[in-house]
């Protein structure tokens, strides 16, 4: 049923006329590149490549080498990461970096089975390093991934589970044949620019010829999705300064959402919004504005209010044990997530 030539020749061929030009596709030979794919994957991970783009180059300028990146601490790493969302992944590449560097020669180990023990690197990542950095057969399969091969072999999808298993199991069979990295990196490609999700454009499609989906006029993937009701969350968020211009900051907690980010002394995110401030309350709390954030299961609201750290109000504001101070032009130096940035804009007013 599976021929691999069918899709292993026009697809290569395609890829090297048409792939994107991205920072960690350069150099593969370069002893460095495993090093810049395993950044990059880390990157990846739940975000777009338009995003990636803005944060890679200032990652590598700023730890060129994993025996660089090894002797960073967790907030160096999240200062470069502020913004790019899902903390967690910053933290667990800095793990994943020491323990290469202590324990493996500070060489990226090859083998799948032993990558996929490291910190945040699962059944995908580990997948992906081994072909596109080492060139080796593999099963790796992400969304893009999966569509195309489900759309050539119009493979049944309404058990996700049971499709991804088909799909890896054709891809190492295709990575098996011919060049794992470009079979991977020109099926990411195909599905990001021509086999995209809605109205694919076909004619232009390097596989049309053996595309089963093609074939029949049937390009759908997906499956409808039930519209999930997000909860909404409420809080306040304080902007406490200082008589020499500073405000006042603390650190997230070692586990949960935005974990050792950076933070204004907020209070708890309730599913009840606040009552209204008094006027008395207006007179000694400066409410500024509000920011609005989404995370990936409820949307926050948060009223930011200025305050002077000589208010008497400050006695109903939960202070941080550890806070700093720190002046607007040196929050740039912190982890500051893109929620707190997004406070921070009310520094000025």
């Amino acid at each position: 049923m599976y021929k691999p030539n069918d899709i292993t020749y026009p697809l290569i061929s395609w890829y090297k006329s048409n792939k994107r030009n991205l920072p960690w596709r350069n150099a593969f030979n370069h002893e460095n590149a495993p090093y810049r794919i395993l950044v990059s994957e880390f990157m990846l991970q739940q975000t777009t490549v338009a995003t990636v783009l803005n944060y890679y180059d200032r990652f590598l300028e700023r730890w060129p080498r994993n025996e660089d990146l090894s002797n960073a601490t967790e907030d160096e790493v999240l200062e470069i990461w502020s913004g790019l969302g899902y903390y967690s992944r910053g933290i667990n590449l800095l793990k994943t970096s020491k323990i290469i560097f202590n324990d493996y020669a500070n060489k990226i180990p090859k083998n799948i089975d032993v990558l996929k023990t490291f910190p945040g690197i699962g059944e995908y990542m580990s997948s992906a390093i081994a072909s596109i950095a080492y060139n080796l057969p593999s099963k790796a399969v992400d969304t893009n991934i999966q569509r195309v091969i489900t759309r050539y072999y119009q493979l049944d999808f309404k058990n996700a589970v049971r499709n991804r298993k088909t799909v890896q199991d054709i891809v190492l069979l295709l990575t098996a044949n011919d060049s794992p990295r470009d079979l991977i990196q020109g099926l990411m490609d195909l599905g990001s620019s021509l086999c995209i999700p809605r109205l694919p454009h076909c004619e232009k499609c390097p596989l049309k010829k053996g595309c089963h989906s093609y074939k029949n006029s049937k390009f759908e993937f997906t499956l409808k999705k039930i519209k999930k009701i997000i909860p909404q969350r409420y809080g306040r968020v304080y902007l406490i300064e200082r008589s020499d211009g500073s405000y006042l900051l603390e650190k997230r907690a070692e586990n949960g959402l935005l974990a050792k980010t950076y933070q204004f002394p907020t209070t708890d995110w309730c599913e009840t919004k606040p009552l209204p401030d008094s006027p008395k309350s207006h007179q000694e709390m400066q409410v500024v504005g509000k920011v609005n954030h989404k995370f990936s299961h409820f949307t926050l609201e948060l009223t930011v209010i200025k305050v002077d750290n000589k208010s008497e109000d400050l006695q109903n504001i939960v202070m941080p044990e550890n806070g700093i101070w720190k002046k607007p032009n040196q929050l740039d130096q912190l982890g500051l997530s893109s929620l707190m940035r997004k406070a921070s804009k009310y520094i000025e007013v």
